[in-house]
């Protein structure tokens, strides 16, 4: 029999001990209070406050720059580019050939 039958079983048999149990009041009052009287686990409450501030800390960071993000339009880029012939072409090959130091070029 593994653990989670086992747990199973037992929550089982308890459940229908409780369902029949006369003085069920009673028990659930002194059950409640006796967790009321255990101690606080101090590094609960610290480990709970330390993911709290490391939320506040990354909503401080995240939140103005999605902010910033939607406030900025984006204006829309057209690019427009006149068909050149092909001596035009071969003319701006040989200013941009003007233009370097050294000619490795073929013709």
């Amino acid at each position: 029999m593994n653990h989670k039958d086992f747990t199973h079983q037992v929550t089982s048999k308890l459940d229908g001990l409780a369902k029949n149990h006369r003085n069920k009041a009673v028990v659930m009052s002194n059950v409640l209070e006796h967790i009321h009287k255990k101690p606080i686990n101090r590094f609960s409450s610290w480990k709970m406050t330390g993911f709290a501030l490391a939320a506040t800390i990354t909503g401080f960071v995240i939140l103005p720059n999605i902010m910033q993000l939607n406030e900025k339009p984006h204006p829309q880029q057209v690019i427009v580019s006149p068909k050149l012939s092909p001596q035009m072409m071969e003319d701006l090959e040989m200013l941009s050939v003007f233009g370097e130091d050294t000619a490795t070029h073929g013709s």
